[in-house]
């Protein structure tokens, strides 16, 4: 229904060094983002729309050449500037600039840009393994050291895991690596272990905290030294998800329906219990902000809804065989875009269904193709 608009909001965004985040220049959003051109190029992909592809390409080169010594690609790049955090650095953008690299010479089949970018992408996975600080196979992030850069989840955060794991798995189908492949197998396996209950006998990396920690329908958000946040997150399982991670899907099937019971709608919070002032972690939010505070209950990465993570959703719960809630999902979101004349913002509030953030922001147009991508 909206197929054509999204697409238009995405083509505006292509410039000649790549996608921007957004057409619209406001804060730093009409920058190459790793993040955001990675995920609407891996998209073009998937609905095989060759203008977005070709912005996907200009985009991995753009990032490319900006690669710090120790192998961190940028967060954006805008002009000849390149960011790689501001407050922190982002683990995540190295990431996914190897899995949209990997993702554009499969489907390609470039192999000038495949042996161009091999010891790019070599040097990248060298600067993930030496944030591990100890040698123990996962990933250690800063606080505010992904996309949800203003929220309170640090230390071994699922999402960026799972997002490694990708990466690892492609970068071992690319260059037919068997040593990628092992440690992708074994990455897979750290994450099942840790970040949800079971009774694998494998390596638990704070077992006090492990024992303590509850029984949840889906993978916990992250590992601390301080123990477990046991909190949704949706990007980080709905990436599980897709990726074919061993989950109860039936429990998590019947979670998401509860969501559904609790907030009347398909809209899904990307971080769930919602954090209000009252609560402990709001001193982890209320001062971890660039520009101004957006992390009021219901809103932003604090229980706000992101079509981009919904999409993500609704192409892995379908991949899995699963079709129901990704078709609800897409009619809530279908719903919205009609009654509120919105043009593919940022985010919605989860208590009243507010469109906010950017407006013409390609995360929210391809999370809405995601949407439509057959299994």
């Amino acid at each position: 229904m909206f197929r054509n608009e999204a697409l238009k909001v995405i083509k505006n965004a292509i410039s000649d060094r790549g996608i921007l985040a957004s057409a619209e220049n406001r804060d730093n959003y009409a920058r190459v983002w790793s993040r955001d051109s990675m995920m609407t190029g891996i998209t073009g992909i998937l609905i095989e729309d060759e203008m977005i592809v070709d912005g996907l390409k200009k985009s991995i080169q753009t990032l490319a050449d900006y690669q710090a010594d120790n192998g961190q690609i940028p967060s954006n790049v805008y002009g000849e500037k390149a960011s790689y955090g501001t407050l922190v650095g982002r683990t995540d953008a190295t990431i996914w600039w190897i899995i949209g690299a990997c993702e554009y010479i499969i489907y390609s089949k470039d192999e000038t840009l495949k042996e161009d970018l091999k010891d790019q992408i070599y040097l990248a996975f060298s600067c993930l393994k030496s944030w591990e600080f100890n040698q123990r196979g996962l990933l250690y992030s800063p606080l505010g050291g992904n996309w949800a850069d203003e929220y309170v989840t640090s230390g071994y955060v699922l999402y960026d895991n799972v997002l490694r794991y990708w990466a690892l798995k492609n970068a071992a189908e690319v260059y037919e690596d068997d040593q990628l492949k092992s440690l992708a197998e074994a990455t897979k396996k750290l994450i099942e272990d840790n970040f949800r209950k079971n009774n694998a006998d494998g390596a638990k990396y704070h077992k006090t905290a492990y024992l303590k920690a509850n029984v949840k329908p889906y993978f916990w958000a992250s590992l601390n030294a301080n123990g477990y946040d046991e909190r949704f997150d949706l990007a980080g399982n709905a990436l599980a998800v897709l990726l074919g991670f061993d989950l109860d899907m039936d429990a998590f099937i019947d979670f998401l329906k509860e969501l559904n019971d609790e907030f009347n709608h398909w809209m899904l919070p990307v971080f769930y219990p919602v954090i209000f002032p009252e609560d402990s972690d709001w001193k982890l939010l209320e001062n971890n902000y660039s520009y101004d505070f957006k992390n009021n209950p219901y809103q932003f990465h604090n229980g706000g809804s992101w079509p981009i993570y919904l999409g993500w959703l609704c192409v892995g719960l379908k991949k899995r065989g699963h079709q129901e809630i990704p078709s609800k999902i897409l009619k809530q979101y279908e719903a919205l875009l009609t009654e509120k004349g919105d043009s593919f913002r940022e985010y919605y509030s989860t208590d009243q269904l507010i469109p906010s953030g950017t407006d013409q922001l390609c995360f929210s147009a391809s999370g809405y193709l995601l949407m439509t991508v057959l299994p």
